[in-house]
């Protein structure tokens, strides 16, 4: 079962399509539509109204809702275009390591670690699909590659912390490249005594900040798809939908003064969808709202 299935039974699906301001305004548009045709038809004798029901408004209504659901069925991918500006925002229900954007965000910990055949780095993880899928599980190359992005930058060494030695800055970035992609490895939390991954909104900011500031400078004029990153494994009691905003607003603000992209994917797993009730028509109409440009 998919996911467009799987949101046919949830209530954020039906509240919306059916049970929300717009709905009720489509059903009642579609109503009067219907309601005009048959005084038409009444109005030429095709159709009088000596003939109708007496319940005929309530099968006017039925078939109103029942447009109305149709035309606002679930759906796996929204646009949203910036007024006036030249970039955009999709926002997708898919996998991000199948996205057709050559610039693609992975977040990580602050010792980059890649270890995965230890489970330091679950092989679940978006990481741990990404060094299966494009590095045949080889992490001695993404190290290889990690190592020579970060030359040059500061770190604070740490002997005695789980997995990689070295400690570098919330909002650092590494470079890696395979098959023709680029990933960019943003450091956006801590790994603690136990090895799991903590964040916090502030870090995701200043991370998501970095990034930006790094693909203006040394990235190419590409589009960007990541991840919503910090909701995961990164633990951050937020909801989908404002982290989405979040890392929307902070693309807007980057792209004020200079432009290093004309367009975010933004990409929701289908069984994190499935799982937060994800409804992508609430996503547009929340981002249209509230993103200031």
């Amino acid at each position: 079962m998919n996911y467009f299935w799987k949101s046919i039974f949830t209530f954020s699906f039906w509240r919306y399509s059916l049970f929300s301001k717009g709905a009720l305004v489509s059903i009642f548009s579609i109503s009067g539509a219907i309601y005009l045709g048959i005084e038409m038809l009444d109005f030429f004798s095709m159709y009088t109204k000596d003939r109708y029901s007496r319940y005929v408004i309530f099968i006017i209504l039925v078939i109103s809702a029942i447009l109305t659901v149709a035309t606002r069925r679930p759906v796996a991918r929204i646009s949203y275009k910036i007024p006036k500006r030249d970039f955009s925002y999709d926002v997708i229900i898919g996998d991000l390591l199948k996205t057709k954007c050559s610039n693609v965000v992975i977040s990580t910990n602050t010792t980059f670690d890649t270890d995965v055949a230890s489970g330091l780095i679950s092989p679940d993880s978006l990481q741990g699909q990404l060094a299966f899928s494009y590095f045949n599980s080889n992490t001695a190359e993404m190290d290889r590659q990690i190592s020579e992005s970060l030359e040059g930058v500061e770190a604070v060494e740490h002997p005695s912390g789980i997995g990689k030695k070295k400690r570098y800055p919330i909002g650092t970035i590494a470079k890696l490249q395979a098959h023709g992609k680029t990933f960019f490895f943003i450091a956006m939390s801590e790994l603690n005594e136990k090895g799991n991954a903590q964040s916090s909104v502030r870090m995701v900011d200043d991370a998501v900040q970095a990034l930006w500031a790094y693909i203006a400078e040394r990235g190419e004029l590409a589009d960007v798809a990541m991840p919503i990153i910090g909701t995961g494994r990164g633990r951050i009691q937020l909801s989908r939908t404002k982290m989405i905003e979040r890392l929307a607003q902070s693309f807007a603000d980057a792209s004020a003064d200079r432009v290093f992209s004309n367009r975010l994917a933004i990409y929701i797993h289908p069984t994190d969808a499935s799982k937060h009730a994800v409804n992508l028509f609430e996503i547009r109409d929340y981002l249209a709202v509230s993103l200031h440009v």
